[in-house]
């Protein structure tokens, strides 16, 4: 019993070590790529200030009272929105995947073949 898991673990790390150096490659070439973006968009993290004013923000809008006013109306809007939403990202998966139930995943008695 022993031997076979030390096989298994000797096989599980030679293939993690199998795809260690592109899994490096490609991270260093997005880092890269994010690097060059955020230069040429100059970009910046946000200051203290921005970060108080996104709080005091936040802390103002969403008290409490915030939904007190909402009417049936406003909730069935809402209701409505969402259930578009959900909708697009229903019809995202179904084209993503390229079939209209589940994926399309080999079965295991199909692999050993």
């Amino acid at each position: 019993m022993s031997a076979k898991l030390t096989g298994a673990a000797q096989g599980f790390l030679s293939k993690l070590s199998a795809i260690q150096k592109p899994v490096v490659y490609n991270s260093k070439v997005a880092a890269e790529i994010a690097k060059t973006v955020y230069k040429k968009e100059g970009m910046a993290f946000p200051s203290g200030q921005q970060f108080s004013e996104a709080r005091t923000y936040v802390e103002k809008n969403l008290n409490r009272n915030a939904f007190k006013g909402l009417t049936l109306r406003d909730i069935a809007k809402g209701g409505v929105v969402a259930a578009e939403i959900y909708t697009f990202f229903l019809i995202g998966e179904i084209v993503g995947r390229r079939n209209l139930i589940g994926y399309n995943v080999p079965s295991a008695k199909h692999a050993e073949h």
